[in-house]
């Protein structure tokens, strides 16, 4: 496989060749592009022909991010910008808008028991969901979804749904919740999720706007490199 990053005359761009029938390109959150091609392709070309469908991704992707634009710095935490200030200990300060932390990995470990408490106190709040197949509850920080279930029972949780406001965390726990007793996407599993949460359409459009804003966040990026 080649892979290398490079300026083009869409932005930057990452380029991976390698045995593919066809060229796939995205643009992510950030509104830099990645390109997936055969070798020899030309991606300048593929590029160029593509520059008004990326133009118009660009934009949304900003639509998307707005709220979160010039808050690049700070904290999101429960639907709201905090800014994270020097402390001995993990500490939220809701009224003063702050969270003290010793360090990166203070803050991450703060978040995690805080997320992974709300999380167990949910599921026992829907014990018709949850019931006993519930198995190990676990916070982690996944790359490309809100949380997980396995067959066995065990719950994942992404450490970034505990910057989300108190209706999408809920929503969040109902979906993984869901899962504990149909494993897939069918109509059954969503006829199930609406029985708790209506609304739940409304949820994942939300759920993909804040994903944008966290992806361009800069302390939530920090966290994610934290180990």
């Amino acid at each position: 496989m080649n892979r290398g990053e490079r300026e083009s005359g869409a932005g930057r761009a990452t380029i991976v060749l390698k045995a593919v029938r066809s060229a796939h390109l995205q643009v992510r959150p950030d509104g830099t592009l990645r390109v997936v091609a055969p070798p020899s392709f030309d991606v300048e070309g593929f590029l160029q022909r593509n520059a008004a469908w990326i133009e118009k991704r660009r934009r949304e992707l900003d639509r998307l991010a707005a709220e979160g634009r010039g808050r690049e710095d700070l904290l999101l935490l429960h639907g709201r910008f905090c800014r994270v200030v020097p402390g001995a200990r993990f500490a939220v300060d809701e009224a003063a808008g702050t969270v003290a932390s010793p360090s990166v990995p203070a803050l991450r470990r703060g978040l995690s028991r805080m997320l992974k408490k709300e999380v167990l106190d949910r599921l026992e709040a829907c014990p018709d969901l949850a019931g006993r197949r519930q198995g190990r509850i676990a916070v982690k920080m996944q790359k490309t979804r809100w949380g997980s279930c396995s067959a066995l029972g065990n719950v994942n949780v992404n450490l970034r749904v505990v910057a989300l406001p108190a209706t999408l965390r809920e929503y969040v726990v109902v979906h993984e919740a869901a899962h504990l007793r149909e494993q897939n996407h069918s109509k059954r599993f969503w006829r199930l999720v609406g029985e708790h949460y209506p609304d739940y359409r409304a949820a994942e459009a939300e759920l993909r706007r804040y994903w944008i804003i966290l992806e361009r966040n800069r302390v939530w990026g920090t966290l994610g490199e934290t180990r």
